[in-house]
């Protein structure tokens, strides 16, 4: 071939000289590299979106063994350098404690910051952290703007949770029709809470809807099986209540137990309650406690503050677990629970009047007389 891409025109000798050429460049230039090699050269030579996409590999095993070590090492190294992408999957890591335990602050400042470069869903999970307060620090506006531009983005669970904020007016101003729109159009694309919250409206009549039991109870289920674990709570009362549906306390408490497995702390606390008074099911203390447990882990306060009581009681051993429970309510927003472990702490050997008045001011703060008057005595 020559400079200019033609055969020679010459035969014989001059035309295998071409071809032994061509063979033998093709020969030399070595198979082609598969995509997977070309990604992690491009990774070696300092392509930071290559490193997240491998460290992504790593996290999923994708091809390779998982890895979570080796992911979050990639991930930080592609953070460090600026890629969103990597610092939202990196902060996903430790908002679940994937790879080693959960760190939700470190998660919140990962994950704003991804959002801030563009990633949507990391706009979604860190609305949800400033939305809850878990990561210790509560921001309910900003976690609207966050998840306003998550669902500008088409994420479909930011609009859900942005549809909840308009239908409670607490941080945006209240607009039911808005909510109704946002949950109607996350539940069509599949985003299961956001049926069992459009049941809501419908079983309420707001938003311009018309009160309908049974198109509540069509969208509870709907959410359910689509693994939202309100949807399933949401079936359970209307089993209870017979809405829309005949009572079945059975039924009621299948639903329950079935919203707790898929981490409703609400479910766990009410399908304990149906293992404790025999609801439809067997009586079950050991069972209640293990779901009262189980809604703790998820920080429902009032579960905590239940399986305490059992340790307290006499009905499980050891006694002192009550005291990890207490904390464990108080940590996570029971004012009783901080009362009783203030009233502990005074009447401790020797008292402690400093642990004291730090559990009544948090009682206090989370809006307990009893707390509030204690602060107020111990001035």
């Amino acid at each position: 071939m020559n400079d200019n891409g033609a055969i020679p025109a010459a035969g014989g000798a001059a035309l295998v000289a071409w071809v032994a050429a061509l063979g033998c460049a093709v020969a030399c230039s070595g198979a082609p590299k598969s995509e997977r090699e070309s990604t992690e050269q491009l990774c070696a030579s300092g392509q930071m979106r290559s490193c997240g996409e491998v460290g992504r590999w790593y996290e999923e095993g994708k091809g390779v063994a998982v890895d979570t070590g080796r992911a979050m090492q990639l991930y930080e190294q592609a953070c460090s350098a600026g890629e969103s992408r990597s610092c939202g999957r990196l902060g996903a890591m430790h908002m679940q404690g994937t790879g080693g335990r959960v760190d939700l602050p470190r998660a919140l400042v990962l994950l704003s910051g991804a959002c801030i470069g563009g990633d949507s869903n990391s706009c979604t999970l860190a609305a949800i952290l400033l939305e809850n307060g878990r990561a210790g620090v509560r921001d309910p506006a900003k976690a609207a703007h966050f998840y306003q531009a998550a669902c500008n983005a088409g994420d479909q669970r930011a609009c859900g949770n942005l549809g909840a904020m308009y239908a409670d007016g607490k941080v945006v101003a209240q607009d039911d029709r808005v909510a109704v729109r946002m949950f109607q159009q996350s539940c069509d694309a599949g985003w299961g809470p956001a049926c069992s919250s459009l049941g809501r409206m419908y079983e309420q009549g707001r938003g311009g809807l018309e009160p309908s039991p049974s198109q509540a109870v069509a969208l509870y289920n709907k959410g359910c099986d689509l693994g939202a674990g309100s949807g399933c709570l949401l079936m359970g009362f209307a089993c209870e209540k017979g809405l829309g549906i005949e009572s079945d306390t059975s039924r009621a408490a299948w639903f329950f137990v079935k919203s707790c497995e898929r981490g409703h702390e609400l479910g766990c606390h009410f399908a304990a309650q149906v293992y404790e008074q025999g609801r439809g099911v067997p009586a079950s203390r050991a069972r209640a406690l293990e779901l009262y447990e189980r809604g703790c882990d998820l920080c429902y306060g009032t579960a905590c503050a239940a399986a305490a009581g059992y340790y307290e009681q006499g009905h499980a051993r050891p006694a002192e677990r009550a005291v990890l429970y207490l904390e464990k309510a108080c940590t996570c927003d029971h004012g009783v629970s901080c009362v009783k472990l203030g009233e502990a702490a005074r009447r401790s050997a020797p008292p402690d009047p400093e642990r004291a008045r730090q559990y009544f001011d948090r009682a206090c703060k989370l809006g307990d007389a009893i707390g509030c008057a204690a602060v107020q005595s111990s001035r």
